[in-house]
């Protein structure tokens, strides 16, 4: 569809000294890459793990997809430049519409909002940021052929020749375009927070089990769209077996495949309060901690008499900037209260 489409505009803009219409079809050709690179790119991603890339392909996407948008951008840049110099110099080709043009660019707009549509539905069924990309440059692209059809009516029935001044919207539309996907896609190569509504969902299923007591330092790493790696770490009751962990761990894993994610590790943490002396010094630290603005909560105490030192977790407020100095600040306040004993304090993090 973009070929025919492409063709047919480059040939018409040509014939008919219409700029808007020879951008147009340029853009179409833009378009036909980026169909290829995506299913180039789908070739790739889908290929397996190997030696080299433990995690698959499924970045390649993002990397194709950037090429794309380059030629996006220089498309752009040419077709402002090429409308300046025109409107300084004051020849411009009056362009010679007819009833073809006008045809031609309803079935474009046409063929545009329907390829658009049918993208975006089917990238958002497949969780494909490419395809999404595209079906939204096509609705974008429909716009443009609505503006040149404008155009038409306006010399038409003004003789007004606005052309110049669309082509250099039309430029500017399809930069901002460009640099819109450049910028996700270099957000999700160097690695940005996973989907909120995955991480909430992830941790309430963790949560639902009822041998877990918290979750924490839950970790998601995107390599693709479909594929997810995570760690997690989980407070459970200290009288816990190992053989009873174990089949918690397996449990929360099988939970994370159903979501599409899969669990690398999962840490388990316990708090020692059997001794009522341990239990009374906990309950004091979650005091001083949630009085403290810094933190939200505290998990996994553990106190060695022998050393005389305390240990356990504490999850920051994701405000602070300097956690190293809030936890030093918290060792501080907690060593004033109890003199004789060396706090070791563990920042928890949730990514």
């Amino acid at each position: 569809m973009n070929f025919l489409l492409c063709t047919a505009k480059l040939a018409v803009g040509h014939m008919i000294h219409s700029r808007a219409v020879f951008l147009d079809g340029l853009n179409g050709f833009s378009d036909m890459i980026s169909s290829l690179i995506s299913m180039f790119s789908t070739l790739f991603a889908e290929k397996r793990t190997d030696k080299e890339h433990p995690f698959g392909y499924g970045r390649m996407e993002y990397i194709t997809s950037m090429f794309t948008t380059v030629f996006i951008i220089y498309m752009g840049l040419y077709a402002i430049y090429g409308a300046v110099r025109e409107l300084m110099s004051g020849e411009v080709n009056a362009p010679d519409y007819n009833t073809a043009v006008i045809i031609l660019m309803c079935v474009s707009a046409l063929a545009k909002i329907t390829y658009g549509l049918l993208s975006r539905k089917t990238g958002k069924k497949i969780n494909s940021t490419a395809l999404i990309m595209t079906g939204t440059e096509s609705l974008g692209d429909s716009i443009v052929a609505a503006g040149i059809l404008l155009t038409i009516v306006i010399y038409r029935t003004t003789k007004i020749d606005v052309e110049p001044w669309l082509s250099i919207v039309i430029s500017l539309f399809l930069i901002k375009t460009g640099i819109d996907v450049m910028r996700e896609c270099i957000n999700k190569l160097l690695g940005t927070r996973a989907d909120p509504l995955l991480y909430k969902s992830l941790k309430e299923k963790i949560m639902e089990e009822p041998q877990v007591l918290n979750a924490f330092n839950l970790v998601i790493h995107n390599y693709g769209e479909e594929i997810a790696i995570a760690s997690v770490d989980i407070e459970v009751e200290e009288s816990l077996t190992a053989v009873e962990t174990t089949k918690l761990m397996r449990r929360i894993i099988a939970k994370a495949i159903e979501m599409d994610v899969k669990l690398s590790s999962v840490g388990v943490y316990g708090s020692d309060i059997r001794e009522p002396a341990n239990a009374e010094m906990w309950d004091k630290i979650l005091d001083v901690v949630r009085k403290n603005p810094d933190f939200i909560r505290a998990y996994a105490f553990s106190y060695d008499p022998a050393e005389r030192s305390a240990f356990f977790i504490a999850l920051p407020e994701p405000t602070v900037k300097d956690k190293k100095k809030a936890v030093g600040a918290l060792a501080l306040e907690l060593e004033g209260i109890f003199p004789e004993t060396e706090f070791n304090i563990e920042c928890a993090i949730d990514i």
